[in-house]
């Protein structure tokens, strides 16, 4: 077998499992990991949980420190790649050195989008994306009482659950008119809402905030376009994120708003290759380019990835987004397309009451989405469906209705307190007592 040298840009789920998955191949080949971070395998989801109690800071990694020696790879920490040479597969470095590779997986994730508003540079003004972020938000000279939160995304609704939970006054302010436009339709963002006014969220949507107030430097609220404030020593942006992938303009590879790959997760250029929420890959329903931007997507990529890498014939398949939150004990699961209202062409069929929402979306008798909340019974087979595209054969109402078997619940791997990473942190707390 020929020796690579086989380098990573990024030390998110997308890297390291590509890493993982070249050396159980190649254990020889050398593997060169370039990351930004002070340290390798830090999980963004994991941080609301961190700053709300429920974990330790050790939860925040998904592999321990010694993880990169044990597997012979070289991670090189604080470590930012300033561009990409691809006729002459160089890397420059921002202190100025040059790194050179046989192939390269680019998995630099996501940045937070930014506000481009007045006095949105206050201290206290903050994304949550990193530790630092994280610690910005809870520490301060200043007692915290209020958090604004600017957005309705996945992060700010899990963040304001959180928080509210540590005591603290919580506000979500929402342009949209449904909170997690991308996730929820209008039903099941009343229902999430509801639940956290129930537990002392204030929850606004249709509304634009127009700049941040401050008081020597510091944030104290925010202005809204309707003549409102609201009072804050912390504003939290969570509009959303974008890909991370500044530092290639100019380099060749294609990008259509995130890095374009194939099915094997290599770009237009032989040799390289990208994952995670850096990526623009094609939905697997409606064959179109997606930003899916989510762990379980990362991971998959990243294993498709690393394994071509190392000489094999991997295909990412199944590429749908899907979602999984736990609100004050809310479950609520969305897969696919489900954020669609009623179209030409579409069968939306529901079953709701007060604490429970369920819907599934239609096309062609091909299930192409689906909202289970407060009821998530059933997953498992509407999974199924949805990964298979086959044509439903009996009445589409009965999925509505529940499970077939224990078996048909949330794949473990998955799961609403971020998965196997939560649950194993619970078992390691457990044994340890």
């Amino acid at each position: 077998m020929k020796l690579w040298h086989q380098v990573i840009i990024g030390s998110g789920p997308a890297g390291i499992f590509a890493a993982e998955a070249i050396r159980e191949r190649d254990p020889e080949s050398s593997i060169t990991m370039l990351t930004a971070e002070s340290s390798p395998a830090h999980s963004p989801v994991m941080l609301t949980y961190w700053m709300g109690g429920e974990v330790g800071r050790e939860a925040l990694f998904f592999r321990d420190p010694s993880w990169g020696e044990r597997r012979k790879i070289d991670v090189r920490l604080n470590t930012k790649v300033n561009s990409l040479h691809p006729t002459s597969q160089e890397l420059k470095l921002e202190d100025g050195r040059v790194i050179s590779y046989d192939r390269l997986l680019i998995a630099t994730g996501a940045i937070p989008i930014a506000l481009s508003l007045p006095r949105m540079g206050s201290k206290g003004v903050t994304a949550l994306r990193t530790l630092a972020d994280a610690e910005a938000v809870l520490e301060s000279k200043f007692i915290i009482r209020k958090v604004v939160i600017i957005g309705g995304s996945f992060i700010g609704l899990k963040l304001a659950c959180h928080l509210r939970e540590k005591g603290l006054q919580v506000t979500i302010l929402e342009k949209e008119p449904k909170l997690a436009a991308r996730i929820f339709d209008l039903k099941a963002s009343t229902l999430v809402a509801r639940k956290m006014r129930e537990k002392g969220i204030r929850v606004e949507t249709e509304v634009e905030v127009v700049e941040a107030l401050n008081e020597q430097g510091w944030v104290t609220g925010v202005h809204l376009q309707d003549g409102r404030m609201f009072s804050g020593q912390r504003v939290i942006q969570a509009v959303g994120v974008r890909p991370n992938t500044k530092f290639l303009e100019g380099s060749g590879i294609e990008l259509r708003g995130g890095i374009v790959v194939n099915e094997r997760m290599e770009t237009n250029i032989p040799g390289i290759y990208a994952a995670g929420d850096a990526t623009v890959t094609i939905d697997s329903i409606t064959l179109e380019r997606t930003h899916n931007a989510t762990w379980a997507a990362a991971t998959r990529q990243g294993m498709v990835a690393g394994r071509n890498m190392a000489g094999e014939s991997r295909r990412y398949t199944h590429n749908f987004a899907l979602n999984a939150l736990n609100l004050f004990g809310l479950r609520v699961l969305s897969a696919g397309h489900s954020y669609y209202e009623k179209q030409s062409g579409l069968d939306l069929l529901s079953r709701e009451t007060n604490e429970v929402y369920r819907k599934i979306i239609i096309k062609d008798r091909r299930l192409i989405g689906f909202i289970l909340g407060g009821d998530v019974s059933g997953t498992g087979v509407l999974l199924r469906l949805m990964r298979k595209q086959e044509r439903i054969s009996g009445d589409p109402v009965d999925l509505l209705s529940g499970p077939i078997s224990q078996e048909d619940q949330l794949p473990p791997h998955l799961g609403y307190e971020h998965g196997f990473l939560f649950r194993n942190l619970k078992r390691k707390s457990i044994a340890k007592e």
